[in-house]
């Protein structure tokens, strides 16, 4: 009886806990077949990311095996990867990349080539973890081991940036060697790499209390080596021996949120690099011609290029004008002779040309420069030819055979009409027409006057009949004093300089008559006239720059938008000076400044592999270290910097 009573009592509890249960399996199965594409209805949204439960080996491990070795690191919850042959890399770099993979909540990487003896090794995974949910990021998580003793515990940490704009650059490679030669950043891989993130800093792990030597690059094959001419490069300028221990909590080995603009930018920096393009050093002709009966040019496969004697049979060379362009890869040159030329001109021209091994030498050329055959003379073939190659071409489309010839002849019709149409428009324009462009800007004539180019060199001016007139608010219209000056470095620019003042409420107008320029074709322009006035908008402010410690150096002083790829006004000073750049609309500035040490007025390239940094451009900064000026309406501001304390930092 008393059995009896125990199974009941037995009974009477087991069965709830069995219906409890199985409630719970109920859900846990119907849970468990849903759509798992994407997550339960309802409930906060996941943005927590994924947390790294167990790895194998452990973080820090030693004695690492340098044959088939792998790494599995564990979640606790489903992730994926992105982007991984971008994202993840593995220092030092093998020749084989190694293979990585999902298996349920874990990663796994596998190593595909033989890793060297008692070398510890960094994985950086970038930004290639998120979970599969909601994609919440899984940042910068780097994992170290060795396969020696001990685990070199050292790091150099940077930043890479733009040489000219000075934005970082995100997805560099850093490249570290020890001892190298000047070839190795071509030739030879690292002894450790790191990617720059979205600020464009990167942080170096397991290095020795050793020298070595940045260089960082774009690497677009992702081979850690560097592609000259087709790739951007950049190094620091001196050895770097590291003597920060990677440990927790350290800021450089942090992970941070990429858009924790104050975590980031607070990061210590120890050096920084400049990323620039520079241009093959292979010289060689690479193509040539004659555009018209007295303009021809050169171009070659690189800049600087180095010309020795240059001579066109049957002309002397002071008839012969030439021009380089800002990349001085490009020579274009004017005979002005008045006599008719030959169909076919003969160029001698001795350059420096780049040879098989890598050197250069002279190489003399003679060029046959003819004159550019006249499209308008080839008779175009009957409609009716064209009709039946047209037809046969199309096939068997379900268009009817006469349609389709209906159709070409519409659309023949319609490109005659526009031929005949362009034909008009050049009867109505002389033939011995020189076409000028003129530039009359209010906000800037100040500083930069009017600016006047041609399509071929001048040989006569006429100054006296140009007219350059100012009329006040009352209507009274007076001369104003000017002068014409050529640009040194440009012979089919010339510059309008007002000698006086220019008044605001005051109206402009230059007229230039017909025939007032000239050049080597003996085309003249038609007359122009245009008028312009300085901006008279209240709205408008100024900014004043003092300049000091110049020191006889030649500075380019850039007023820029906040992207920094517009100029707004430009300087070129040797002394100290105070500069204004008026009429500026409400926005957000910066000013970029060149140190410009050949005085040729542009931002120079360097040279990786002869170590030759380019021109250096800094930003001027605010005492709160932001480099953007924020000007509002109504605002004349004043700025002042001291050259030789921004270019020493």
């Amino acid at each position: 009886m008393r059995k009896k009573n125990i199974r009941t009592k037995i009974g009477f509890i087991v069965k709830p806990v069995a219906l409890c249960i199985g409630i719970i399996m109920y859900i846990v199965y119907s849970q468990g077949c849903a759509n798992t594409s994407r997550g339960p209805s309802g409930g906060p949204k996941d943005t927590i990311a994924p947390v790294i439960v167990a790895s194998i080996p452990a973080e820090l491990s030693t004695n690492f095996p340098t044959l088939k070795g792998k790494v599995l690191l564990t979640f606790n919850e489903y992730v994926q990867l992105k982007n991984q042959m971008n994202e993840i890399i593995v220092s030092p770099p093998s020749k084989k990349k190694p293979q990585t993979r999902i298996k349920g909540k874990s990663i796994q990487l596998s190593f595909k080539d033989t890793l060297r003896e008692d070398q510890t090794y960094t994985i950086y995974f970038g930004n290639s973890i998120s979970d599969v949910n909601e994609s919440n990021p899984f940042p910068n998580y780097s994992f170290t081991f060795s396969t020696g003793n001990i685990i070199d515990s050292l790091l150099i940490s940077g930043t890479v940036l733009d040489y000219k704009t000075l934005f970082p650059i995100k997805g560099a490679t850093v490249l570290l060697y020890r001892n190298p030669k000047d070839s190795s950043v071509l030739k030879e891989l690292p002894v450790a790499v790191a990617k720059s993130d979205d600020w464009g800093y990167f942080c170096v792990r397991g290095l020795k209390g050793e020298p070595y030597t940045l260089y960082a690059i774009e690497d677009k094959n992702y081979n850690y080596l560097y592609n000259k001419g087709g790739e951007k490069g950049g190094f620091a300028d001196k050895e770097i021996t590291p003597t920060i221990v990677a440990k927790p909590g350290l800021p450089q080995i942090e992970q941070y949120d990429v858009k924790d603009t104050l975590s980031c930018l607070s990061r210590p920096s120890e050096v920084d690099i400049y990323l620039f393009q520079e241009t093959s050093d292979v010289q060689y002709l690479k193509s040539y011609g004659r555009i018209n009966e007295r303009e021809c040019y050169l171009t070659f496969n690189t800049n600087n290029i180095q010309i020795d004697t240059f001579q066109i049979k049957g002309i002397f060379n002071d008839r012969i004008i030439k021009q380089l362009n800002d990349a001085e890869d490009s020579l274009t040159f004017w005979i002005n002779d008045q006599r008719k030329l030959a169909d076919t001109l003969l160029l001698r021209v001795n350059y420096m040309r780049t040879d098989s091994t890598g050197t250069l030498v002279p190489k003399g050329e003679t060029l046959k420069l003819a004159m550019p055959f006249d499209k308008s003379k080839i008779q175009n073939q009957s409609n009716t030819t064209n009709i039946k190659s047209y037809a046969e071409s199309l096939g068997n489309t379900g268009i009817g055979k006469n349609q389709r010839e209906n159709d070409l002849r519409n659309k023949e019709q319609e490109r005659e009409d526009e031929k005949d149409n362009e034909k008009k428009k050049q009867e109505n324009q002389r033939e011995d027409l020189l076409k000028m462009q003129y530039t009359a800007k209010g906000e800037s004539v100040e500083n930069k006057g009017v600016e006047l180019l041609f399509a071929a060199p001048l040989i006569k001016i006429v100054q006296d009949s140009i007219q350059f007139t100012q009329t006040n608010p009352r209507q009274i219209k007076s001369p104003m004093k000017f002068r014409l000056e050529k640009d040194p470095k440009n012979v089919l620019r010339y510059i309008i300089c007002a000698e006086e003042e220019y008044k605001l409420g005051y109206d402009y107008r230059i007229y230039i008559p017909t025939a007032t320029f000239t050049d080597i074709n003996n085309f003249t322009n038609d007359s122009t006239d245009f008028t312009f006035k300085l901006p008279s908008n209240d709205k408008l402010s100024s900014i004043t720059l003092e300049v000091s410690n110049v020191n006889g150096k030649r500075y380019i002083v850039d007023l820029v938008n906040e992207a920094r790829e517009n100029v707004f006004l430009t300087y070129q000073i040797e002394n100290d000076t105070t500069l204004l750049f008026p009429y500026l609309s409400p926005n957000n500035y910066s000013f970029r400044i060149t140190e410009d040490e050949n005085k040729n007025g542009k931002i120079d390239v360097g040279n990786v592999l002869l170590r030759k940094q380019p021109e250096k451009v800094r930003l001027f900064k605010l005492p709160d270290g932001s480099a953007i000026i924020t000007l509002k309406e109504q605002t004349d501001l004043t700025q002042s910097v001291d050259l030789e304390k921004l270019f020493s930092q």
